[in-house]
């Protein structure tokens, strides 16, 4: 057996899935935020892409064998552990001329283009390539104002260079996308403003993954392998 077929046998996936997993509860001890510092690193990193390398090399190579179910299945985790490496490495690579992500405070009327982190959203990180001005927020409840909340959204003006403004509107589970970025309704509260007067503000959420795309398109191909692959089952069965 050559050096390739036994780094790709299925002992030796066997023994890597056991490996990975073992890797995968250790890190849910240290705590979300310890856990995903680890796996920010460059040599997670490469390690994760490495593997959706070798995934993409078991696609191909049942692919040629004529094994449909598997080499969708295989070339769906690979997208998804590709997409995943992608979107570390812009998150290593943002700046505040072009952040990653972060949070935008705003109440009716204002408009901004800063992103700022912390659990007061005290410090800034960067600065969006377009504005976003809050025209309303709304906030539905199942009846009166004592009621628990039905749906709280956020109609907002959207300005890009070189584009006339226009109108998008923001909910839960209903982000908008931007040039590139995410727009979630992330949460909203009631304040002061500086003469004492009650206002109610927003939060809205912006992440700019260039891999996501890539994990979605990774987990319908999956889907689409693991229904091949139960038809395989099915005809293969004795009758």
């Amino acid at each position: 057996m050559s050096l390739c077929a036994k780094c790709f046998s299925l002992r030796a996936a066997a023994i890597l899935c056991g490996g990975f997993a073992v890797v995968s509860v250790a890190l849910a001890f240290p705590g979300a935020e310890r856990a995903a510092a680890f796996m920010s690193r460059p040599t997670a990193i490469g390690a994760v892409l490495s593997l959706a390398a070798a995934m993409f090399f078991c696609g191909v190579r049942s692919l040629r064998r004529k094994h449909s179910a598997a080499a969708v299945m295989h070339l769906g985790c690979a997208l998804i552990l590709a997409g995943w490496g992608v979107g570390r490495i812009a998150e290593r690579t943002s700046s505040p001329e072009r952040p990653f992500s972060g949070a935008m405070p705003l109440v009716d009327g204002e408009k901004s283009d800063t992103l700022w982190k912390g659990e007061m959203l005290d410090t800034p990180v960067g600065k969006l390539p377009f504005t976003v001005e809050l025209g309303k927020f709304f906030v539905k409840r199942y009846g009166d104002d004592d009621s628990p909340v039905k749906e709280y959204r956020s109609h907002v003006i959207i300005g890009e260079e070189g584009k006339a403004p226009y109108p998008l509107d923001i909910r839960v589970n209903h982000p908008g996308r931007v040039c590139g970025y995410w727009i979630y309704q992330m949460s909203w509260g009631q304040a002061r403003d500086r003469m004492g007067n009650p206002v109610t503000y927003t939060v809205l959420q912006f992440s700019r993954d260039p891999g996501i795309v890539w994990v979605f398109l990774g987990f319908a191909v999956l889907f689409l392998g693991s229904v091949l692959f139960a038809i395989r089952l099915l005809r293969s069965r004795p009758r």
